[in-house]
């Protein structure tokens, strides 16, 4: 609607190693802009130093969208302090990190029911639950968020380091369908048989609820 102006957005995302944004998370910022006709910035934790990003004013503030799927010490810690940054240029709006979102975990709930389970030998139990492989989470805050995505989900939490699995370790036992919590490429998906590792920004899905969201923001 005309005098309508539509806030720019910082997504903070992990990034790969040297600052490095995985393709899929270029192209959603790109969707974004082009979609809100707003600025889209997108910072990562692992660049040396921080891109110049959008700035909010009086009456648009930034909207600062954490792009993590856990609890850990990036939401806790590195994203209050860019939040901090950032309002030293402007009013900034934070929203939950978007693994808290509800659609999201519903999102999580339904792929992992569609996923095929795994062939079975004849006479052999049938699968277990599927499984969540997800970057280790420490704390009592983590352990209680991973029993809310087991509720939520149906699936059972795997904590699996973003480098493993390493060539001089065994294969990961998988007993039934399993799903790689990465939003992004990373070194676990990079590991990953392409048929298990296909990081979630990449599943129509996950990257229809993030658009939709992000898109109805004003």
């Amino acid at each position: 609607m005309p005098g309508i102006v539509t806030s720019p957005l910082l997504l903070v995302v992990h990034g790969r190693a040297g600052g490095v944004i995985p393709a899929e998370l270029q192209a959603l910022a790109r969707e974004l802009e082009a979609g809100r006709g707003a600025p889209v910035g997108l910072e990562a934790l692992t660049a040396g130093e921080p891109p110049a990003a959008p700035c909010g004013s009086g009456a648009v503030p930034l909207a600062l969208v954490p792009l993590f799927l856990l609890p850990g010490s990036h939401v806790r810690r590195d994203v209050p302090r860019i939040a901090d940054r950032c309002r030293r240029h402007g009013p900034v709006r934070r929203l939950p990190f978007l693994g808290a979102w509800p659609a999201w975990q519903r999102a999580l709930a339904a792929e992992l029911a569609e996923l095929p389970a795994p062939t079975q030998a004849a006479g052999a139990p049938a699968p277990a639950e599927p499984w969540l492989l997800h970057h280790p989470l420490e704390g009592p805050l983590g352990a209680a968020f991973l029993a809310h995505l087991e509720g939520v989900t149906g699936a059972r939490c795997r904590a699996t380091p973003y480098s493993a699995p390493n060539p001089e370790d065994a294969p990961l036992p998988l007993p039934g369908p399993a799903l790689p919590l990465a939003l992004a490429a990373n070194r676990l998906t990079d590991a990953l048989p392409p048929s298990l590792g296909l990081p979630l920004l990449q599943r129509p899905r996950f990257r229809a609820v993030v658009l939709e969201a992000l898109m109805a923001l004003p």
